[in-house]
């Protein structure tokens, strides 16, 4: 578990399989979700419960004590006395975590979807981004009612980002297949409040990327290709570009003018956020822009 620094503060070591992909943890990390492709594995009270969903990609722990797992419908199919598996429409499941039995499931209309969710930060609803590569996306909200999922469409082909920390808006990223515009819904109408497309900033070949966070409730955070990211107001008016070039250090080094365009970007605190700075290798640095 790292804190808003990203330095380590708790460790678990769990005894699960190598291949084990890490779904979810609680902050106590007393709850631990994992899968090995065939099962998901919850480590709870330092004892292993299985729950036979296969193939899972995403798992939310819920306040109210539940489990949302995400996983495709798997299609065994044979091909020249070689059977493999296919990814058929995705399924959401409500799982008891204290026994590991589902206890309600739900049918998305997503298939062959690589799945992302972005959780409320109070109500306890999950916002699921299926996407389907060049067919576009599905975004949708998935509510908890007495252990029955309730499952209602929000979008289409575009990126759930982020939600404000007080959780009254969703910033929406544009699809690269799609439109070239960003939104902000309100929550939980789904009102539109606010948009900025790229030919807003009348600059050309201008795109903006998958990757864009709230910093705070007055602080948005856009990425784009080859210029960098851009600090917007929450209301999306353009405020500043934010350069993530080193500063020179000594007056024989070169430092290029150009602004660094990261790989990701994510929010991690009040005008904190982390981007993957690809430099070779693989290097993540945290970066704060100070209040106005």
């Amino acid at each position: 578990m790292l804190d808003e620094q990203l330095q380590p503060i708790r460790q678990l070591f769990v005894d699960v399989p190598p291949t084990a992909k890490l779904l979810a943890a609680s902050p106590d990390l007393a709850t631990v979700v994992v899968t090995d492709t065939r099962r998901v594995i919850i480590m709870a009270a330092g004892r292993p419960i299985p729950v036979e969903i296969a193939a899972a990609d995403t798992a939310t722990l819920l306040p109210g004590g539940r489990l949302l797992v995400t996983a495709p419908a798997l299609e065994r199919l044979e091909y020249k006395g070689r059977e493999y598996d296919i990814k058929g429409e995705h399924l959401v499941f409500l799982v008891d975590p204290g026994s590991g039995q589902v206890l309600d499931q739900a049918v998305l209309d997503a298939v062959d979807a690589s799945m992302t969710t972005v959780p409320h930060p109070h109500d306890g609803s999950v916002v699921l981004d299926a996407a389907m590569g060049q067919d576009g996306s599905l975004i949708c909200v998935v509510r908890v009612l007495e252990d029955r999922i309730k499952v209602e469409p929000v979008a289409e082909n575009v990126v759930a980002a982020s939600f404000a920390p007080s959780g009254d808006r969703l910033l929406l990223m544009p699809h690269p297949s799609f439109d070239n515009e960003i939104s902000i819904l309100e929550w939980p109408s789904q009102r539109p409040l606010a948009r900025l497309h790229a030919d807003d900033l009348a600059i050309d070949d201008f795109a903006f990327t998958l990757y864009g966070c709230f910093l705070s409730d007055r602080r948005v955070l856009l990425d784009t290709y080859e210029h960098g990211l851009l600090l917007c107001s929450g209301e999306l008016s353009p405020v500043a570009w934010v350069s993530l070039n080193p500063p020179a250090e000594t007056s024989d080094v070169e430092v290029s003018t150009t602004r660094v365009s990261p790989a990701a970007v994510f929010g991690v605190a009040t005008d904190v956020f982390t981007a993957d700075i690809r430099n070779g290798s693989l290097s993540w640095t945290l970066w704060r822009i100070p209040p106005s």
